[in-house]
């Protein structure tokens, strides 16, 4: 998790990403544990339960969304499995691709997971919803905006699909 100290991205998505590591968003799940809500399914699937592996790594939804960014340079094999905990696929995946271009991949891993979350709390509280293509898109202009704003290690994202 020393990684996350390397990204280079916004401070917010930062402490957003540390919460998801050490399980402390509020899913579906946690809600539900502490007696706030009664159903604890992944609104964006609607198969299995919302809990922050299987939003942010093992959601099908998410799957498409990584295929889609990571199919665009031939890196399927890293799209994250069904059954994938957020960390370790993290870490595992990191480890297996080139150093130089691991600064980027955890700047990705790190857009991703903040997208899918803000569109889970778009369906959520705004009942709006967006296709993987869609949510692609918003991830795109948003590593634009970030690369834009001097959070450079994104302008390499070529390199990994983005």
């Amino acid at each position: 998790m020393t990684a996350l100290v390397g990204a280079k991205v916004p401070p917010r998505v930062k402490f957003f990403f540390w919460l998801a590591l050490h399980g402390r968003l509020w899913t579906a799940e946690r809600r539900m544990r502490h007696g706030l809500q009664q159903d604890t399914t992944c609104i964006i699937c609607d198969q299995q339960d919302e809990t922050t592996d299987h939003l942010l790594a093992s959601c099908v939804f998410t799957h498409e969304v990584w295929h889609r960014l990571l199919s665009r340079e031939g890196f399927m094999h890293l799209v994250p499995s069904d059954d994938s905990r957020l960390a370790d696929w993290w870490q595992n995946t990191r480890s297996s691709i080139p150093k130089h271009f691991r600064r980027s991949f955890d700047s990705l891993v790190l857009l991703v997971s903040w997208m899918v979350w803000k569109e889970r709390n778009r369906r959520t509280f705004d009942k709006i919803t967006k296709t993987p293509s869609q949510l692609v898109a918003l991830i795109l202009e948003e590593a634009d905006a970030w690369i834009a704003a001097c959070f450079r290690c994104l302008a390499s994202r070529t390199a990994l699909a983005v």
